[in-house]
């Protein structure tokens, strides 16, 4: 559990992301991770904003390196990571999704720091990977999964934070429009999910705008 959450709102977050549950019930019970299942998990980590995937991932990773604190120390540092997410962003994330919501400001300030922490858990969960080396295991391929719905949403993350950069410049300078050396017109945001997809179950996901 995080340092700073209660044991209650610890489980209210579980709760409210879904997955992690899900997750926790796969290794819990060795359940099989059937194609149906897989492209679930895919789908419900996709419609979710980039700050609750993270949530969504470093819950789920806890449940994996405890499961895998046997096979690999690389297990150790993923719980690390995870719990050290969960404390920097877990407090936040409940105040904006469970009560009153954040100022715009405010949540700008916490997406800003998001995408470099879905790639280091990602980086991590590939470490992990290959120390299990078998990718039937359902540890695998629940690590594969959730690798890939990190880089996917460090990539929409960017996005968002580029296209706010963008808008302020816009703003305050009119005359910016004409003069930037970019343009976000035809930018695919689900391509790197498309394309990292299209190696397991040809699952093409869809990033949400809910929580």
């Amino acid at each position: 559990m995080s340092k700073n959450l209660t044991a209650t709102e610890f489980e209210q977050l579980r709760r409210h992301l879904i997955v992690p549950l899900a997750v926790s019930d796969i290794l819990k019970h060795d359940l099989n991770v059937d194609s149906d299942m897989h492209y679930g998990l895919h789908m419900a980590l996709s419609e979710v904003d980039p700050d609750s995937a993270l949530l969504a991932i470093a819950l789920c990773a806890l449940d994996i390196a405890h499961k895998a604190g046997q096979i690999s120390p690389m297990a150790g540092t993923l719980q690390k990571e995870a719990m050290d997410i969960l404390s920097d962003y877990a407090p936040s994330w409940m105040r904006k999704n469970l009560n009153a919501p954040l100022p715009s400001y405010v949540y700008e300030e916490i997406l800003e720091t998001v995408p470099e922490d879905l790639e280091s858990l990602a980086d991590l969960m590939d470490a992990l990977y290959v120390d299990i080396d078998d990718e039937t295991n359902e540890i695998s391929i629940l690590i594969k999964l959730l690798s890939i719905q990190a880089r996917a949403h460090m990539e929409i993350a960017d996005f968002v934070l580029a296209e706010i950069a963008y808008e302020k410049k816009i703003t305050t300078q009119p005359e910016a429009r004409e003069n930037l050396n970019f343009t976000y017109e035809g930018y695919d945001i689900t391509a790197h999910q498309e394309e990292e997809t299209k190696a397991t179950d040809n699952i093409i996901v869809f990033p949400g705008t809910r929580n």
